[in-house]
């Protein structure tokens, strides 16, 4: 399992394969808050299997959610974890 660090300019790569995105970035209704956004996308059998881990969970910090990501990966055999948190220059 690799981890990439994504620069905010580049954005993510066109995933095709196994992957997990943790995006964080300000939440739009309140500046002093963040939104992170974990999206998971990997197959079972030949069959995609796709989802939002709590997509209305605005609390979640970059470092938990990309932990949780990284533990999930190794546990499902996921090979990229891409994340950019849009956060740190504030």
């Amino acid at each position: 399992m690799e981890v990439h660090l994504i620069d905010a300019a580049v954005g993510f790569p066109r995933a095709t394969g196994d992957h997990i995105r943790v995006l964080t970035t300000p939440d739009p209704k309140d500046s002093r808050k963040t939104v992170t956004n974990v999206l998971c996308r990997y197959f079972v059998s030949g069959l995609e299997v796709s989802f939002m881990k709590n997509p209305h969970d605005a609390d979640e910090s970059f470092e938990d959610a990309l932990n949780w990501a990284k533990a999930f990966a190794r546990l499902h055999g996921i090979g990229d974890v891409y994340a950019a948190n849009l956060t740190e220059d504030q």
